[in-house]
């Protein structure tokens, strides 16, 4: 049933409009930096001392949009989407996972047969890449089955440096040995 308001539009109708904006600026994190801001306080600005009109708020959270929309980079932005995609994002891009060969076996006479690692606890290592841009120190190591190329290799825990183009959104990150080389090491 609709009832009329004064204005002759349907109330249910200015309700419906009313929640569904209401539900935008919570879905959209409006809602919250309304509250943030009406609450903020530190040594420049204190919300409360200031009697802050509702349009005043709504003005503040403009410009701060407003300025985050100029503010963006690549950086950040990759960063989030790739936490987000990939959750787990404080240490890895994505979980370590073990590959297993069909018989699940490991390879025969392990591990007198397995060769001696590249890279020691401590190193400094480039993940090879056209952009090398990623390298890290090997924090750990564990001998795994790659299917790229159908035979078991090392593969490497790096603890990235803060410098690294994924630093931003990964602290670690794994590779095989085969693509790694030491820092400063010419291939």
């Amino acid at each position: 049933m609709t009832n009329s308001t004064d204005s002759g539009t349907p109330k249910c109708r200015t309700t419906a409009y009313q929640d569904g904006y209401q539900q935008a600026l919570s879905d959209f994190g409006i809602t919250e930096l309304l509250e943030t801001l009406s609450n903020f306080k530190d040594a420049d600005f204190d919300a409360h001392s200031l009697h802050l009109e509702p349009e005043e708020l709504d003005s503040l959270a403009a410009i701060l949009i407003g300025q985050l929309t100029a503010s963006l980079n690549g950086k950040l932005v990759s960063g989030y989407l790739n936490a987000h995609r990939y959750g787990n994002a404080d240490v890895f891009s994505r979980p370590i996972t073990l590959e297993f060969p069909q018989s699940a076996s490991l390879p025969s006479d392990f591990p007198n047969s397995t060769p001696k690692p590249r890279f020691e606890f401590g190193v400094m290592v480039v993940i090879v890449s056209p952009s090398g841009s990623e390298w890290g120190i090997v924090i750990g190591r564990f001998y795994s089955y790659a299917p790229h190329r159908c035979c078991w290799m090392w593969r490497y825990i790096l603890w990235l440096d803060s410098a690294s183009s994924s630093a931003a959104w990964v602290v670690a990150a794994t590779a095989w040995e085969e693509d790694l080389r030491a820092k400063g090491e010419k291939r």
